[in-house]
């Protein structure tokens, strides 16, 4: 695992507050700056949660992920149990 990849599960470990959503963001963005600098991402990959009726879009494009963990708790929790491996 990466050091920014670390840094971003750090962040998703804290409660859904405006402050650590925000960090949770800035830690994406530069998690995904990283990964772009690899040259590990050809495509315009999406984020998708199969699950309906929640309170947090079904599809995000990956360059847009870190606006929606900034604004929804909810979709911030989800990345949580995605990441963490949390429930």
């Amino acid at each position: 695992m990466t050091k920014e990849y670390e840094e971003l599960k750090e962040a998703l470990r804290k409660e859904p507050t405006p402050e650590a959503m925000q960090e949770a963001a800035q830690r994406f963005r530069k998690f995904e700056a990283t990964e772009k600098l690899k040259g590990k991402r050809n495509s315009r990959p999406t984020l998708v949660s199969l699950s309906r009726g929640k309170d947090y879009p079904v599809a995000v494009p990956l360059d847009q992920v870190h606006q929606e963990i900034a604004r929804n708790p909810a979709y911030f929790n989800l990345l949580k149990r995605v990441i963490t491996k949390e429930r």
